[in-house]
């Protein structure tokens, strides 16, 4: 019969990811696939600055509710710290203002 694998997928993402299965043999194939995804999963070079480019085009155009929604979408898929980080390389090439941090109390 042979090994079934998705149309879909190119054969590079099949080895990724047989390659995570045979690190982790506790793991169903499944299991395996929701915690990839659930945390994050980033299977396109240059998923950053592409990231960057949108929220810098959304800024720089005066897209603020755009800008808003895309960096809800963002901080609910790859975590708040992405953002962050994100936002002060922003921040660093002067595309939006430095933000101002209250003081610890």
């Amino acid at each position: 019969m042979g090994v079934t694998r998705s149309a879909r997928l190119p054969r590079a993402i099949d080895g990724w990811f047989e390659a995570r299965l045979a690190v982790r043999t506790n793991c169903s194939p499944s299991e395996l696939l929701v915690e990839l995804v659930y945390g994050g999963l980033r299977l396109r070079e240059g998923y950053m600055a592409i990231h960057r480019r949108t929220l810098e085009g959304f800024a720089t155009s005066g897209q603020g509710n755009s800008y808003a929604i895309y960096r809800h979408c963002l901080v609910d898929t790859f975590g708040a710290a992405y953002v962050d980080h994100l936002e002060r390389w922003l921040e660093a090439d002067g595309i939006i203002p430095a933000r101002t941090h209250a003081p610890p109390d």
